[in-house]
Formats: structure tokens, C-alpha cells, sequence
């Protein structure tokens, strides 16, 4: 499909990466020259166009990281793609999947979900902030998937989920352990319970709540991506990485059978 006017595309060349909205007529602002939009418009992703000082850009297809990361609207840390990938992976998430996310924040971790879980799955994102509530509104309608999410401004810890038999359930709050029980209530019998915290302070909280509700297969993560520059006269680590942002604590639910009457 030909790049429309009002289409996102990906900017990519020697000291150029950007995410752009494309608009008749208009003239994009690199530090290697001037792009016109008429040039991209009406041509297929992946086309080298040159800018006015010479420079080569391509002009690719944005992923929705790029697109959130560069244009999504923001009122608290998100999670990061690194995060985000091992959290899909690690909760078995794919099409069909009926997932809730509490502490939705910006968003991020909730557009990334639908994504996944297309064409038939849902996405059940709370939060207690309605400016939380907004952003994310905003940042999947950037993207096209609202129709996968329904969001819901309620505090899980008080007021618990409306939902049950969930595949997986992500918490990203500052005290996890309170929604632990509503959570649990939430999934299916062994459904996958996945909480991000930042601090160890908070891990062994989550762990030892985790262990008292009968969670088996327990798991800590913490991810780290370090990218290397690609020169080739100088293959090397990138001097800065995004090291610690947040630890993966994952675990699976389970039900104890009745006790048998005795006689």
C-alpha cells in the first residue's frame, strides 16, 4: 500500500531517526536538509529519497515502539520495550488472549498488548487516575487499536476487576501486593499473573504475597539490551545503555481441591 497523506512514517539515515506525520505540502526539517512531502506521498515504504544538502533518508513503515516512544503523550514512566517483549513472551500472550492491566499510566504496556492480541483477543486496562485514564485514550487512538481495549477508571486494590477467567493479568502499581487478591480472583484457574515493580524493596513484598496465594513457578527478571554501534570500523557497545528500569516477577495461579469430608 502507497504512503497516504496523514500516514506515520519512519525517517531513517546517517544522524536521522524520526517519526513524522506525512502532510501535502509540507517541507520536513532534518539536520541533514529539507524532505518535501510530496516526494514521500504516493510511494511505498522503504523508498530512498534524497534531502536537499544530498543526504539519503529511508523512508520506512514505523513500528507502534516507534510511534509511542517518539509521539505518545506521557504522565508517568512507562514500560519499555525490552520490558514489554519479555512480558508478552512470558505470558503466553497472542491472538484471542483476555488480559488485564491495572496502573495503565500512559498506556504504553496496554497499546503493545492490543497489538498482540488481535483480532479476537481484549485488553481490560485500569487505573485510579483519569488523567492516566486520557493519555492512554489518546495514545491508542494514535495508534488505530482502540477497538481492543476497553479502560476503566477503578482502584483493583478497593474495587477489584470486573472481569473473570483471564488468561493473564499485569500489575504495574506502586503496591501490587494490595490488587494480589483481586487479581487472582480475575484469572483462570491457572492463568499467568505478571507484576513490574522497580525496587527489591518491593520485590520481596510481591514475592512473599505471591508465594502465600499459591503461586507456583514463581520468577524474578530484570532485562537488560545493550546495543552495539554498527560501524564497520568501529563494532563496539554503545558508551550509553538503558540499563535497570524495572524487575519481572511472573508466576502461575493454582486451586486447592476441597477437602474431603471425613468419616
Amino acid at each position: 500500500m502507497p504512503i497516504r497523506e496523514g500516514d506515520y512514517v519512519l525517517l531513517v539515515g546517517d544522524g536521522v531517526r524520526s517519526v513524522i506525520k506525512v502532510v501535502k505540502g509540507s517541507r520536513i526539517n532534518t539536520i541533514r536538509g529539507i524532505i518535501n512531502g510530496d516526494d514521500i506521498i504516493g510511494n511505498e515504504y522503504g523508498i530512498i529519497v534524497r534531502t536537499s544538502l544530498g543526504y539519503e533518508v529511508a523512508i520506512l513503515r514505523p513500528l507502534i515502539t516507534d510511534i509511542l516512544l517518539e509521539r505518545g503523550g506521557r504522565v508517568t514512566q512507562v514500560i519499555y520495550p525490552k520490558d514489554a517483549a519479555q512480558i508478552i513472551i512470558s505470558a503466553g500472550i497472542g491472538p484471542g488472549s483476555k488480559v488485564a492491566e491495572a496502573g495503565v499510566g500512559s498506556g504504553f504496556m496496554t497499546a503493545v498488548l492490543a497489538y498482540y492480541v488481535r483480532p479476537d483477543g481484549k485488553v481490560y486496562g485500569y487505573d485510579k487516575r483519569e488523567d492516566s485514564i486520557r493519555t492512554a485514550r489518546r495514545n491508542l487512538e494514535l495508534l488505530g487499536l482502540n477497538e481492543w481495549v476497553e479502560l476503566r477508571l477503578r482502584d483493583v486494590s478497593t474495587e477489584g476487576f470486573l472481569e473473570k477467567e483471564l488468561d493473564a493479568v499485569i500489575l504495574d502499581m506502586g503496591d501490587p501486593w494490595n490488587a494480589l487478591p483481586s487479581a487472582t480472583e480475575a484469572l483462570r484457574t491457572d492463568g499467568i499473573l505478571v507484576i513490574y515493580v522497580p525496587t527489591v524493596n518491593q520485590v520481596i513484598k510481591v514475592i512473599t504475597a505471591m508465594k502465600g496465594a499459591g503461586y507456583v513457578n514463581v520468577r524474578m527478571l530484570d532485562v537488560t539490551v545493550r546495543e552495539w554501534k554498527t560501524e564497520p570500523n568501529e563494532v563496539r557497545p554503545h558508551t550509553w545503555i538503558n540499563a535497570h528500569t524495572g524487575f519481572l516477577i511472573i508466576g502461575r495461579r493454582t486451586i486447592r481441591p476441597a477437602a474431603q469430608p471425613t468419616e
